[in-house]
């Protein structure tokens, strides 16, 4: 995939950026607060119609303006086309167009694939399970799109469930007492639901059983296709004799959960969701399922986010994002546009010139920020421009 021209309008802090980028490495430098990680955002937009940032759509839009905008030529193979998405304030909503039509994700998205690496994965093997859940799914979508769909059906079916239970509970009066069984928020005083509220909890685990049953199965597939690869670049980059793994960890009581096949898969989904029934009326949400699920990355068998020292961490990061570059290179034959969020400053420098090694021998179109362009130790077929209050400076580009 190759970018060839980018245009902004209205988007985050940025106005008016025209922007023709190297097919190469792409430096953007300059102060923090000017707009560097919202450029690449407008790419990582552009590419897969989602922010990676914990944004309310209308986020997106410049203050005082009601309508942003993104567009793209973008080349993959022979093949260019131009992408558009606008984001609008009233009503809020997004419209994503290819060539100036409506178009099917499949469609939109043959060819489109990004990479992001920003200083918050470094500290992905200590965070959160969301975190390394919304990992794995990025890196999911990146090898077959139509994975995007599949974990909005489960998200709508989630929040359909959710909305039954929560009106199950309100119902209930929200009156308890206590019980050694339920701990301290006890047992609900009065049965909660009518017969027509439990048949359609059954109606929504069955569904959310065979929903979640998908993802499990592309979450498992890609761990396993992955992890040797993993560990195998940890230990060039690490050079510590330790063994890195992944595991993928479901909410679910049953152990069988790595073996299943997808129909045994289904049943454990929804026995689990019977037996967690009675838990999930009192509180109001469902416990069990995908969402709930978490990605461990190990060092010699133990858990990193427990272990692993600063240094290990960051190798074992970096052996992650090189090896999901690597395979999406590999399935699509042809390497993804990389979008770097001034990761170097956050990286030692024997990382860092692991880092720069690969890029220089990974054919990719590179867009790094950076607070300086001196810390980009890439000398070769690269454009350095510089951001200054939401636009773009260069010898080529006006201010």
């Amino acid at each position: 995939m190759l970018v060839r021209s980018l245009h902004t309008s209205d988007f985050r802090n940025l106005h008016e950026v025209a922007y023709k980028p190297h097919p190469r490495v792409n430096v953007i430098f300059g102060d923090n607060g000017q707009g560097k990680t919202n450029l690449l955002e407008s790419i990582f937009l552009l590419a897969t119609q989602r922010s990676f940032r914990r944004s309310r759509l209308d986020d997106l839009v410049r203050f005082g303006c009601e309508k942003a905008e993104v567009v793209a030529s973008i080349c993959h193979g022979e093949v260019e086309r131009r992408l558009a998405v606008q984001i609008l304030t009233k009503p809020s909503r997004k419209v994503a167009l290819c060539d100036g039509k409506s178009a099917r994700n499949s469609d939109y998205f043959q060819g489109v694939h990004v990479v992001l690496f920003a200083p918050e994965d470094l500290l992905l093997p200590k965070g959160s399970p969301e975190e390394r859940r919304r990992f794995l799914d990025r890196a999911i979508w990146n090898t077959c799109p139509g994975y995007l769909d599949e974990v909005r059906t489960y998200e709508q079916v989630l929040k359909s469930r959710n909305a039954v239970l929560k009106s199950m509970l309100a119902a209930s009066g929200l009156r308890r007492r206590p019980s050694p069984g339920f701990g301290v928020e006890g047992e609900l005083a009065t049965e909660p639901s009518s017969d027509d509220s439990e048949s359609l909890l059954s109606v929504y685990s069955e569904q959310l059983a065979m929903a979640g049953a998908r993802l499990i199965d592309r979450r498992r597939y890609y761990l396993r296709t992955i992890a040797p690869q993993v560990e195998a670049t940890f230990d060039r980059i690490s050079r510590s004799g330790l063994r890195a793994s992944l595991e993928y960890r479901p909410k679910v009581s049953s152990r069988d959960v790595e073996v299943a096949s997808h129909s045994e898969l289904q049943s454990i989904l929804f026995d689990q969701l019977e037996r967690d029934r009675k838990r999930d009326r009192i509180r109001g949400f469902t416990h069990s399922g995908p969402h709930g699920d978490d990605m461990v990355i190990g060092l010699d068998g133990r858990d990193a986010s427990l272990h692993a020292s600063q240094g290990q961490v960051r190798a074992l990061v970096l052996a992650l994002k090189i090896t999901e570059i690597q395979h999406l290179f590999c399935l699509h034959g042809d390497p993804p546009v990389l979008l770097l969020d001034d990761v170097s400053s956050e990286l030692d420098a024997q990382r860092n010139g692991y880092l720069f090694d690969f890029l220089r021998a990974m054919p990719s179109q590179v867009f790094i920020t950076t607070t300086s362009p001196e810390h980009v130790k890439l000398d070769h077929d690269r454009l350095d421009v510089r951001m200054d209050r939401g636009g773009l400076c260069s010898d080529e580009l006006a201010c």
